[in-house]
């Protein structure tokens, strides 16, 4: 069964609903997806990532509707690699203002894809630079490992 919502086609019925965006079907909580293309179009200004984990998913849809969200909302959570200092750099610069910030509820099937004592620095600042207040968002690095750390909800190209 195929619904049209706003713009967003959903397939209903049987074992699951799966949202068609521009980029691929919307994978579920499980799924951890390995594809940078999304992320890179989204994250740009965060810079090059590579061997991302991450997941997308409706946090409101439980699955046992009857009827699809007609208005979904998408969490993109994940991990990804940077270049060597890249992380160093950015929690660097001054105009962010970067602070210990841990990040909030992992999901369970990212724990695993997460460095070891991670010392995880935040700005709110630099959120809203990459996110340009048009989605919510916030980016956690781990200067030890390069690695990023994103939670994020309906992300846009901006």
């Amino acid at each position: 069964m195929l619904f049209v919502l706003s713009g967003v086609a959903v397939l209903g019925g049987g074992t699951g609903v799966y949202a068609a965006t521009g980029d691929s079907p919307v994978p579920d909580r499980v799924r951890v997806r390995k594809d940078t293309e999304p992320l890179l179009r989204r994250f740009r200004p965060v810079g090059q990532l590579s061997d991302p984990r991450w997941l997308g998913f409706n946090p409101n849809d439980s699955g046992r509707e009857p009827i699809p969200d007609q208005d979904p909302q998408i969490r993109v959570v994940g991990i990804a690699q940077l270049p060597a200092g890249a992380a160093t750099s950015i929690v660097g610069s001054p105009a962010y203002g970067f602070a210990l910030g841990s990040p909030p509820k992992v999901p369970e099937m990212l724990e695993q894809f997460l460095p070891e004592h991670p010392e995880w620095m935040s700005s709110p600042r630099y959120d809203r630079y990459i996110t340009k207040s048009v989605y919510q968002g916030q980016f956690h690095f781990d200067q030890s490992s390069d690695c990023v750390y994103f939670d994020t909800l309906n992300p846009e190209v901006v």
